[in-house]
């Protein structure tokens, strides 16, 4: 029994003896030149104990020293020194380890260092530290001029939205009124809508109400969708005709007929109606400066007339991007095959 206790104790002793014994990884001489880095890169296994000496010929100096994780995670420096005595690294993941030496100089010099390991345990004794490359293909992106899309929006204007007064025929500043819009360039459609008193402003509301409840994708999309920009998109636009209550005549002129309208006399007119309120979709003429003309017939009652004008236009506008491409690069990158 003793025997084999002793047998196992040597065999304990021997393995720790031997996964202590330092293993050399690369030992050198170099005649560095003067304001050159000299450089040497080896893999090491997690757990090693890495021992890094160095020692200058002559006392000189180098300027830097450096030991890091590739490719750039310093583990160790020292600056203007001629000597590292053998300085112990715990190695905390296996990778590759890049040794750098810097001579800032304006002269050669000549310098030794070694390097080795203790691997941590039996299992990392064979670990191949040699440093090999391969080469790996990148994409790499870059811009090459530029290049522009025209897009074309839909825009929603919305032109007269007022009540108006327009008075009696017995009033003394007269029975007339009138107001002008302006389409805006690129208009497609316009659309416009006449009401007479609350009966009249309660029929454009119920419309509006019934045209958020319809969920028309166009609602959420386009500002300003309403009614009116729904006719003038030859959409459903929930307006109804009234049949009874007080009236108005109207009528639609360009800017020239609109000012004989004014001065009251005679006049020529795109559009006319006497109505309890009406509204209608126009598609042509689609340039310049319009008048709606009012005009009551009553001869003792003022009326309140609802007057809207919506125009939908569209308007292109240039997006400049720049145009991608795109090249394939080789580069080579260290690696161990451990």
């Amino acid at each position: 029994m003793q025997k084999y206790i002793l047998v196992l104790v040597i065999l304990m002793l021997g393995g720790k003896v031997f996964a202590s014994n330092p293993v050399d990884v690369y030992e050198a001489t170099v005649n560095i030149e003067k304001d050159t880095t000299h450089e040497y890169m080896c893999g090491l296994a997690e757990g090693d104990q890495l021992i890094f000496s160095y020692e200058s010929e002559k006392g000189g100096k180098l300027e830097k020293i450096e030991v890091l994780e590739y490719p750039s995670s310093l583990k160790f420096s020292d600056y203007r020194t001629s000597e590292v005595k053998p300085k112990t690294i715990t190695i905390t993941s296996t990778g590759i380890y890049l040794f750098r030496f810097t001579n800032a100089e304006k002269k050669p010099k000549v310098f030794r260092y070694k390097i080795q390991r203790i691997p941590a345990g039996e299992q990392t004794v064979r670990f191949n530290p040699t440093v090999y490359w391969k080469t790996a293909t990148d994409t790499v992106w870059y811009n090459d001029g530029q290049q522009s899309t025209t897009v074309t929006d839909t825009v929603i204007h919305n032109l007269t939205d007022r009540l108006v007064k327009v008075h009696s025929k017995m009033n003394s500043g007269g029975n007339r009124t009138s107001f002008s819009f302006t389409l805006p360039q690129g208009t497609i459609a316009y659309s416009y809508y006449v009401g007479v008193n609350q009966s009249g402003s309660k029929a454009f509301a119920d419309a509006t109400g019934s045209l958020l409840r319809s969920t028309s994708p166009f609602i959420s999309k386009i500002p300003g969708y309403g009614p009116l920009a729904a006719l003038a998109m030859n959409g459903t636009s929930f307006l109804t005709t009234l049949v009874s209550g007080e009236s108005v005549k109207y009528w639609i002129t360009d800017a020239l007929n609109g000012n004989l309208f004014n001065v009251e006399k005679p006049f020529k007119y795109i559009k006319y109606a006497e109505v309890v309120n009406d509204f209608s979709r126009m598609t042509a003429p689609l340039k310049g400066t319009y008048f709606i003309c009012l005009q009551n017939e009553n001869k003792l009652q003022s009326i309140d007339v609802t007057l809207k004008v919506t125009a939908v236009a569209l308007r292109q506008k240039k997006i400049i991007r720049p145009i991608r491409k795109f090249r394939l690069e080789s580069k080579s990158e260290p690696c161990l095959k451990n």
